[in-house]
């Protein structure tokens, strides 16, 4: 992750942004809070390529990715 995707993560606090993984996951997500402190992004998952990785709830959980995961951020337009 570049300090540019970092900065559109945290630019994109309650928009969704489309993160690639270096696992090869791409997902769409809704950004809920970034901490440079802890390294990491916490937020709503909205789709994903790897549905298997993800438990299934009746009430949709936050989710937490480490800066370490993530290969790059890109902006998706509003809907």
């Amino acid at each position: 992750m570049t300090e540019t995707d970092l900065l559109l993560l945290k630019s994109s606090i309650d928009r969704v942004v489309k993160i690639t993984c270096y696992d090869g996951e791409t997902l769409l997500a809704k950004v809920l809070s970034v901490s440079d402190e802890d390294e990491d992004v916490i937020y709503d998952l909205v789709s994903t390529t790897k549905e298997s990785h993800y438990e299934k709830h009746d009430e949709q959980p936050a989710y937490l990715i480490g800066f370490r995961d993530i290969e790059k951020v890109e902006s998706v337009p509003a809907a």
